[in-house]
């Protein structure tokens, strides 16, 4: 019986871990067949020119804003086959997080005119989520003082509208985009 209570402590000492407070219920809207994707528009408060970022702007109100591509209409991923032999197709994003927000940020996403799921590749691992911490190693060109940025793979099965949750510690903030897959 102890071993059962100790594997049970575990566990929960896990999820209560620092990444659980930013695990808030997955709030995304769903779009009906025929209806309209309902983009999210890139945040024209920013100077994106200046931020030098991978995919030349950001989308959503920030303070984490995704970079999705930059020869796309503003919104949209274009996937291509990942490789992985399960039918899953990615694009690049590059997750910008400004420098007014200095704590971790937690992306989780799904389609939203269908059942499909939606997964990041980061360092070469699928998961569910995408976790960005609080400091980084990446830097780039332009990049503004205090600001970071994590680059990830979005995957895929099939086209469509998609949205994600971008959870802060103070903020959480709905991103929807177009995917097609190639």
């Amino acid at each position: 019986m102890a071993l059962v209570a100790g594997l049970v402590f575990v566990q929960t000492a896990g999820a209560a871990g620092p990444w659980a407070e930013l695990h808030r219920p997955l709030d995304l809207p769903r779009v009906g067949p025929g209806e309209t994707c309902p983009v999210s528009a890139v945040d024209d408060r920013v100077d994106w020119e200046d931020t030098g970022i991978f995919g030349s702007s950001g989308t959503g109100r920030g303070p984490v804003y995704p970079g999705l591509g930059g020869s796309e209409p503003p919104g949209h991923v274009t996937a291509t086959s990942s490789g992985s032999p399960e039918p899953w197709f990615g694009g690049k994003v590059f997750w910008y997080v400004a420098p007014v927000y200095r704590d971790r940020v937690l992306i989780r996403g799904r389609r939203l005119d269908g059942p499909q799921r939606m997964r990041f590749n980061d360092d070469g691992r699928d998961s569910r989520e995408l976790r960005i911490k609080r400091r980084s190693d990446i830097s780039w060109t332009g990049q503004p003082p205090g600001s970071r940025g994590e680059p990830s793979g979005v995957l895929i099965r099939t086209s469509g509208c998609y949205g994600v949750q971008i959870d802060g510690t103070r903020f959480s903030r709905t991103v929807v985009f177009t995917a097609s897959t190639s």
